[in-house]
């Protein structure tokens, strides 16, 4: 499932668009529209004024105060083609047209992510917690919804009540960078820890930011390309290779649902 960093990549490979006006929305899948405040028709002729991001959501804001948003799901893309270039790709579900001859594709394989037409955002956010990018997200913040908590610490990090935009890749590749294992309870970090973990979470999501996201298969930038962040990854999708820190071997278990990696040398 694309993560932060790489709706943030998508998100900056599209603010070229900001300014564009849409001329007119193709909706090749009724069902894929997830809210619909209002019919696409009502962002014809509307100017979009920026472009933002919310955890895993990219947020496109609409002259008139409306909202278009895209969640990719597991397997989803959005992206830009010139307006007079084919459309080749299957499983394309909606596409946005607008008059600086570009056109955003959404292309969805397995459907689980989807498109809010909102009026307003509060209500669908209102529930996500802070960002990791964020001032908000601070070693005291992390420490403070850690405490004398029993669930596991790679299952506290995934839980977007808490913190928007970690999933499993950057929940095991900061562990490892903060020397952790992602099966103990969350409550039984040392202060220590806790400000480890902190900065390496900044630091693998600015990292993988910077490299513009992680592509195994499915995930691509705004303009349609790969990211390079899976050339810098150390635990994640490398069970059995050894190590690049000690020599050891990459293990892989299972936490709380999830497929974890990590090495049982490096981390406690």
């Amino acid at each position: 499932m694309p993560e932060l960093p790489e709706i943030e990549t998508i998100r900056t490979s599209l603010e070229i668009t900001a300014g564009a006006r849409v001329t007119s929305i193709d909706v090749n899948r009724a069902d894929i529209i997830r809210r619909n405040d209002f019919a696409v028709e009502e962002l014809y002729g509307q100017a979009i004024t920026e472009i933002k991001r919310r955890g895993k959501f990219l947020i496109l804001v609409l002259e008139n105060g409306f909202f278009l948003i895209v969640h990719l799901g597991m397997s989803g893309r959005f992206y830009m083609l010139p307006a007079d270039e084919e459309v080749k790709a299957p499983h394309v579900h909606f596409i946005v047209h607008l008059d600086n001859d570009q056109k955003l594709v959404y292309q969805d394989a397995r459907r689980f992510g989807g498109v809010w037409l909102c009026r307003e955002i509060e209500t669908l956010f209102a529930l996500m917690g802070i960002e990791p990018l964020s001032e908000q997200f601070t070693s005291r913040y992390l420490a403070k919804i850690s405490l004398n908590r029993k669930v596991a610490i790679k299952t506290l990090l995934l839980n977007q009540n808490l913190i928007s935009g970690i999933g499993n890749i950057y929940a095991d590749e900061s562990l490892f960078m903060a020397g952790i294992r992602g099966h103990r309870p969350a409550g039984s970090l040392t202060s220590g820890e806790i400000k480890r973990l902190h900065s390496s979470i900044i630091e693998v999501l600015k990292k993988s930011i910077r490299e513009r996201g992680t592509t195994f298969r499915d995930f691509r930038d705004g303009f349609n390309q790969s990211g390079n962040f899976q050339n810098s990854l150390q635990v994640y999708g490398k069970a059995n290779q050894p190590c690049s820190i000690c020599g050891g071997t990459i293990r892989k278990e299972t936490i709380g649902g999830r497929s974890s990696h990590f090495c049982e040398r490096c981390q406690k």
